[in-house]
């Protein structure tokens, strides 16, 4: 069954679906790691003052755990793995338009992971953000910290060659084919593939500079040198802040898609609404990265300025949620439909974590929460619950086209309710935490909050529970062989037209779906304004009247 010949095939293929697996396997793999290491941190908060974990170490885990999580899981999975195996599909082609560069792109990933766990072994306890002076040389002499910038920053180059062979890949399907068009999800991808180019050079050259801060003797942000720490924070929040979307359009894509398909609905209710949404928010989560600094002194005019546009991107969102909610409710959908019960949570629970982001976003309030479990609470709704539900919806969802199997829908339910049960129990009470004064990132807490601590535990360990049950779901569906008969949803949506699983590197014709708009190719077929091309019926007879 497995011979040396297909994993050489596997490892040197230039086929955007095995590259898209790879990426999705890596991303996996990276998320049981994280999910690991968060299990140790609520392990740790068992008990308020004797630390199960040495303080060191707990430093070690927050580091390493914020850093899979988003570098090495939502970062491949949803960007590397979906996008490369979808963009071409939806968009009609038969490969990205770049195929070597985007194995280049996915092979980057094995020396960032190498570098990724010589740094766990030696010990980088910086925090995922890198602020110096903490991360000065001064501060931590330790080699992880320089082997964790060198893995983020080759992990960044990958997703910049990932970006340019989007944007590239993109720009062909929108020109040549018109029902593509039409697909929020490669709209999403756009945008998405946008941001990150416009921002990760300004990370990679926030963490050289750092890095040369460390090495040699330079002083960009050391104050005796005359350099500023909050320089850092600049540059690291101008990536930072966009990072989020960059993370969760591609989920707001999916929720389009769906909730258009479900509903077997012709076309997208209020698509330019939902694609001029994205545009804004893309705009304007760009130029509003200092909110996450109110508290770094400054002044009275920056401070309302960001916190005025973070509350306007609220907007945007809003018009998204509404959209959905619409399609959902004007369409006759099967009420026990496991996607159906993820889009309703992916609405209630993305829509949480916002409201509590525009409460952060008021600078005075902001002041109170900064570095409080509020922030943990915030980010852990809209990241961990917003962007890995999309995850889950993109497997259920594409499942059948990748393998041609289905998923068991009472095993999905339980899933699905085992999920909300753990994550809200895991986060919820970490608002009370906050809004107490509790400091986040400290492995010590005031005994009186331990029985809300060993409640949040519990619903940490209830959610690693059900992602270990999704794992077994997709493995369910191979030994089982629940054969995919067919899909629904919108004719419109060319992967509806295919057989799946999709053949290696297939060709599949949609000429009849795209139209060339070269200037000597109109010329050649039309003439005076009237079409003269081969299948001119006119032409036809008059050609077999000769």
């Amino acid at each position: 069954m497995f011979s040396v010949a297909g994993l050489l095939n596997w490892l040197f293929t230039l086929d955007h679906k095995r590259i898209g697996i790879l990426y999705t396997v890596i991303g996996i793999w990276a998320g049981f790691l994280g999910l690991s290491f968060s299990a140790m941190i609520r392990i740790n908060f068992l008990e308020p003052y004797y630390n199960v974990i040495s303080t060191d170490c707990y430093n070690f885990l927050a580091t390493n755990h914020g850093i899979l999580m988003i570098f090495f899981f939502l970062m491949p999975i949803l960007i590397g793995g979906f996008g490369n195996f979808l963009i071409p599909l939806l968009g009609g082609l038969s490969d990205l338009n770049l195929p070597r560069l985007n194995a280049i792109s996915l092979w980057l990933l094995l020396p960032s992971v190498i570098f990724l766990l010589i740094s766990m072994c030696l010990g980088a306890g910086v925090g995922w953000t890198f602020y110096p002076p903490l991360s000065s040389s001064m501060f931590t002499s330790s080699k992880g910290v320089d082997f964790l910038m060198f893995s983020l920053h080759i992990a960044g180059v990958s997703s910049i060659f990932s970006s340019i062979n989007f944007i590239c890949t993109l720009y062909t399907i929108f020109i040549e084919n018109l029902s593509s068009r039409s697909s929020v999800i490669l709209w999403t991808y756009l945008f998405t593939s946008i941001l990150l180019l416009t921002t990760l050079p300004v990370l990679a050259a926030a963490i050289t500079m750092l890095l040369f801060d460390r090495n040699f003797g330079s002083a960009f942000f050391d104050p005796l040198g005359g350099g500023d720490p909050v320089l850092f924070q600049h540059m690291f929040w101008f990536f930072g802040h966009p990072e989020v979307y960059v993370l969760i359009l591609p989920g707001f894509g999916m929720i389009s898609h769906a909730c258009l398909n479900m509903g077997c609905a012709p076309d997208v209710f209020g698509f330019y609404g939902l694609v001029f949404a994205s545009f804004s928010i893309v705009c304007l989560g760009s130029v509003v990265w200092a909110h996450h600094m109110f508290v770094v002194g400054l002044d009275v005019k920056t401070a309302v300025f960001f916190s005025s546009v973070t509350m306007v991107i609220g907007v945007p969102t809003g018009i998204k949620v509404f959209t959905w909610l619409y399609m959902l409710l004007n369409s006759n959908i099967n009420k026990s439909d496991p996607i159906f019960w993820w889009v309703i949570s992916f609405i209630v629970l993305f829509t949480f974590g916002g409201v509590a982001g525009i409460v952060l976003s008021a600078c005075v309030l902001d002041s109170v929460l900064h570095d409080t479990w509020f922030v943990v609470a915030h980010f852990h709704y809209v990241m961990s619950l917003g962007s890995y539900i999309s995850i889950i919806l993109m497997f259920i969802w594409w499942w059948p086209l990748i393998t041609g199997l289905s998923l068991n829908k009472y095993l999905l339910q339980c899933h699905c309710i085992l999920s909300n049960v753990g994550v809200n129990m895991c986060f919820f009470p970490m608002h009370y935490f906050g809004l107490c004064g509790l400091p986040r990132r400290v492995c010590m807490y005031e005994s009186s909050f331990n029985w809300i601590n060993i409640v949040c535990t519990i619903g940490s360990f209830i959610s690693i529970f059900s992602g270990c049950l999704f794992i077994f779901i997709l493995c369910e569906s191979f030994f089982t062989r629940h054969v995919s008969l067919g899909f629904f949803g919108s004719s419109s949506i060319i992967t509806n037209l295919l057989n799946s699983p999709m053949p290696f590197h297939s060709n599949f014709f949609t000429h009849f779906l795209s139209v060339n708009y070269c200037y000597s190719v109109y010329h050649i077929h039309w003439k005076n304004n009237n079409y003269v091309g081969w299948w001119n019926p006119y032409g036809l007879f008059s050609l077999l009247n000769m």
